[in-house]
């Protein structure tokens, strides 16, 4: 017997409506992934990413996948009416082109926002499904970031969420909506998600896994308690949300993909969205001043590895600047020795000390150009050029193992006891091969300050003898009161009065 026959496609953007980046169609294909049919396997087959597991599921079950676009960019601004209806064109076009499917299975992340779309996911799906039909499965796979409102509920059969941040487990995430979509399309078993979510834009910890301890972690085994014993009970998704994104369903939602009709499923959505707003005041992250940082930077070594800096604000993997010079202007100032710093995104630096050449001494307006109100001012340095790099990275460490990540062209500058890794993109620190990339061994370097929010705790915190977080004014704040929230459901905590409530 045949296999059967999958459609799958990937438009995926964690948007931060408050960032002034636009995430254009340029912004994809230059600083994020943007393939097209064939390109797809060759990106990403091999690899532990969604799209690896969807090509080993193909191989494993015999399907025949149609796959004509993988779109996604680091987190920034909303994404452009024009970059959307492109996306949405090429999904829905090869759709109508390569009709009947037996199911779709479908790797988004569930923060996007488009600038004509709040719920940008949602309309997608619903537009898919008006192609597809009301009959055909259509698996989707989430970031543990979403934002999810009802429309994305509606339209999917089967919801899966990533259960780790750092997310390294996207590969598993896929298997397991793929193997639930081949039981949907074999006929034994007939999925249908519920949705719950409360008052809150902000909870479970921030998603946060790998302490090992807080809300994300008890929910989490609390969902795998129910799996084990409820057989039509078949995947829940635990969603911690996205705060930065203006859109009326942001914060912690609960997805629960069942079996056989919906009473039993929206009763175990409810009981785990009410753990979430029961603990969403308990945080295991602690985001520190810059002086404070600075003081422990300067304390003696007590351990082997490196100190690990995660400059949380700026980090683009949450859509931050990643040109912020705060926190390098105060470790110039206190003259911290055996520094490397990944990195500062400025495409005009980077040209100019690639230009000037390796053992050339340059001055630069370093950062903070992008938008100069989060993160620091353009900061004037004068460096030794020590290397030159086409800024290709392939990760080898566990967060998306095989994949490629890229700085553009870029040059490492050394200021003082500090090794300054200047890219042309923005780009978060996740894998130490970045570092390897300018002849920097993480392991031996006495601090590295890294662009970072959780991912980076994957390939570092191991070789590291301590961990901080720092607020250097960047645009990923918590201090959520400073946004101009507009289109957020209110009243919502923590913004309102629990008394409103």
């Amino acid at each position: 017997m045949a296999g059967f026959k999958i459609f799958s496609a990937t438009v995926m953007h964690e948007s931060h409506s408050f960032c002034r980046l636009p995430a254009d169609l340029e912004r994809f294909k230059t600083t994020g992934g943007y393939e097209r049919d064939d390109e797809i396997p060759r990106a990403y087959r091999g690899t532990k990413s969604e799209w690896g597991a969807i090509f080993d599921l193909a191989d494993r079950f015999g399907w025949a996948v149609v796959h004509p676009l993988v779109a996604n960019t680091s987190p920034c601004g909303p994404v452009t009416r024009d970059a959307y209806e492109h996306f949405s064109d090429v999904i829905l076009s090869s759709l109508r082109k390569s009709l009947p499917f037996d199911g779709l299975l479908l790797p988004l992340h569930g923060a996007m926002v488009a600038e004509h779309l709040e719920d940008a996911e949602g309309e997608l799906l619903r537009r898919v499904r008006e192609v597809v039909g009301a009959k055909v499965p259509i698996a989707v796979t989430l970031d543990l970031h979403a934002n999810i409102g009802p429309e994305l509920a509606k339209h999917a059969s089967i919801v899966s969420t990533y259960r780790t941040t750092p997310h390294v487990d996207m590969y598993e995430t896929a298997i397991r909506a793929g193997e639930l979509l081949q039981r949907a399309m074999k006929g034994e078993i007939r999925p249908h998600v519920a949705y719950a979510q409360r008052p809150m834009f902000n909870g479970l910890d921030q998603g946060r896994t790998i302490s090992g301890h807080g809300p994300m972690v008890d929910i989490l085994v609390k969902a795998k308690a129910i799996l084990a014993k409820d057989k039509d009970i078949l995947d829940i998704g635990i969603n911690a949300g996205f705060d930065w994104a203006d859109k009326k369903f942001v914060g912690p939602t609960v997805l629960v993909t069942g079996n056989n009709g919906t009473e039993r499923a929206q009763a175990v959505a409810d009981e785990l969205i009410d753990f979430a707003w029961e603990t969403r005041k308990t945080k295991t992250i602690e985001l520190r001043a810059v002086d404070e940082v600075i003081r422990i930077a300067k304390e003696p070594a007590s351990g082997k590895g490196p100190l690990l800096i995660g400059d949380y604000t700026d980090c683009p993997g949450g859509a931050g600047m990643g040109d912020g010079t705060t926190l390098l202007k105060a470790m110039i100032e206190a003259d911290l020795q055996g520094v490397a710093v990944g990195s500062i995104a400025d495409a005009e630096s980077a040209e100019k000390a690639r230009k000037a050449g390796v053992g050339a001494t340059v001055t630069l307006d370093l950062g903070g150009k992008h938008d100069p109100r989060f993160g620091g001012t353009p900061l004037k340095v004068a460096g030794k050029v020590l290397a030159l790099s086409d800024g290709k990275i392939v990760r080898k460490g566990p967060f998306l193992t095989g994949t490629v990540t890229s700085f553009g062209p870029s040059a490492l500058v050394q200021v003082g006891g500090i090794k300054i890794i200047v890219a042309t993109h923005r780009v978060q620190i996740d894998d130490r091969e970045q570092f390897r990339a300018f002849g920097i061994e993480p392991e031996t370097t006495n601090i590295l300050a890294c662009k970072a929010m959780n991912h980076f705790r994957a390939d570092f915190e191991k070789i590291g003898r301590h961990l901080v977080y720092v607020d250097s004014g960047g645009i990923t704040s918590f201090n959520w009161k400073q946004y101009p929230y507009k289109n957020v459901r209110r009243p919502i905590w923590p913004l309102d009065p629990l008394e409103l409530l």
